[in-house]
């Protein structure tokens, strides 16, 4: 028997859905990673490409596919020497990668340095993989409201002609299971949040001044180093109900959701909300801004709040409180249907397989 193609995986940042993704493509390539990471300098950054170069040209030769997480500088270098071996380069677009918040400094199109970067990638990859259509092309009517901004790389990369095929990153509810159908009034948002920014960008702000109208209602933000917690009572001075916890292990956030009533998502911008469809698998209500993927996750079911308001956003709230019973169910069963990890990982495979029979420059 001959043994597994190897496959070149190539990430910035360990996250949840990288790690998921790199154990699916295990289970039929023989995998080599490579940590990028996000060098804070000019120097440190050349020092991260020299390495990537030199392991690059060890492993090109043999690699049958290049997979890389996010259309940014980390990918810049795969992309152009695969194109010299023929080895066909698949990008996830997740987010950032098909943004830019200019107020915030957010997103690959937001600099000026990273944009160009971004549109070689896109350009001369195999194939793009966004997690939700809206990362081609859409409109983001949340962060700079009431003006509403482009996002997606058709408006930042206007003449992109590069093949996409769309494929949501996936939950397996064996590891999200159903909390119970009667919950005390309670929210909950979870996110890594590292800076003031971070949190600007995750809408902590807003849950903030939301929390204010709710006084009898206890909000959780868990997520937030001690340091950043500490400028965040600084700026904002959050009511004595909304609370700042620091962040969890991701095997530790289920038994979180599954008492929780309602799960909030202000962000300013999203790919794919994770963290939302792991909390709708223990049956949170959701609660979310109309950004990136979040309309399609929760549309129907939870409350889109479409002004950084935070009197829309207490009212959103307040409603999604009284859900209880079959609603919970109706929250598990949209990711189980829509978002399984079995169907990301049939998904992949599949695409990597018809890249065989294409030809490449």
């Amino acid at each position: 028997m001959s043994s597994p193609d190897q496959l070149l995986f190539i990430y910035q940042h360990r996250s949840a859905f990288v790690e998921d993704d790199e154990r699916l493509l295990a289970e039929a390539y023989r995998v080599h990673t490579l940590a990028f990471g996000a060098p804070k300098s000019p120097t440190k950054l050349l020092r991260s490409w020299s390495r990537q170069l030199f392991w690059l040209l060890r492993k090109l030769p043999r690699a049958r596919f290049v997979f890389g997480w996010f259309a940014d500088y980390h990918m810049v270098l795969p992309v152009a020497l695969a194109r010299m071996w023929r080895v066909p380069v698949v990008v996830v677009i997740g987010g950032s990668d098909a943004q830019a918040i200019p107020a915030l400094h957010y997103g690959v199109y937001s600099s000026r340095w990273r944009a160009p970067l971004g549109r070689f990638v896109v350009r001369n990859a195999s194939l793009l993989l966004p997690v939700t259509a809206s990362l081609i092309e859409g409109q983001n009517p949340f962060a700079a409201w009431p003006d509403v901004l482009p996002t997606g790389l058709r408006a930042y990369v206007p003449d992109l002609k590069t093949p996409f095929r769309v494929i949501p990153t996936g939950y397996d509810p064996d590891r999200w299971p159903m909390g119970p159908l009667s919950r005390p009034a309670s929210v909950l948002s979870v996110g890594l949040i590292s800076s003031l920014r971070t949190a600007l960008i995750k809408g902590i702000d807003l849950l903030i001044e939301a929390a204010r109208l709710l006084p009898d209602i206890p909000v959780h933000v868990v997520g937030v180093s001690p340091a950043v917690a500490a400028e965040i009572r600084a700026r904002w001075h959050p009511p004595n109900n909304l609370h700042l916890d620091p962040p969890r292990r991701r095997e530790e956030l289920s038994a979180l959701y599954g008492q929780t009533a309602v799960y909030a998502q202000l962000s300013r911008s999203e790919g794919l909300p994770n963290v939302v469809c792991e909390a709708m698998l223990c049956g949170c209500a959701p609660v979310g801004s109309p950004v990136g993927g979040m309309p399609e996750v929760i549309e129907g079911l939870g409350q889109l709040v479409f002004r950084p308001d935070p009197r829309e956003i207490a009212r959103a709230i307040r409603q999604c409180l009284q859900s209880e019973g079959d609603r919970r169910l109706a929250f598990r069963e949209r990711i189980k249907s829509r978002y399984s990890l079995a169907q990301r990982k049939r998904a992949l495979l599949e695409t990597l397989e018809s890249l065989r029979a294409r030809p490449h420059p």
